[in-house]
């Protein structure tokens, strides 16, 4: 991302419920506790609520700036 990116970039990434990774057939890692040393933001907001599960999912967005 940071090779293709002009100014900065935005990301988001849903969080894994531990009801997720226990239930789901293969391994599963929750992506969304990688630590990202150059954030300038890093933050979770209120994502969506699964339909088949009613469970609130929570999102991360990380906003890193570009050093150019």
């Amino acid at each position: 991302m940071e090779r293709i990116a002009r100014q900065a970039i935005l990301v988001s990434i849903d969080e894994t419920t531990e009801e997720f990774i226990k239930n789901f057939a293969v391994p599963v890692y929750d992506h969304s506790k990688i630590t990202i040393e150059n954030a300038t933001e890093d933050y979770f907001i209120a994502g969506w609520i699964s339909k088949t599960t009613g469970i609130p999912i929570r999102t991360r967005m990380i906003y890193i700036e570009k050093n150019n």
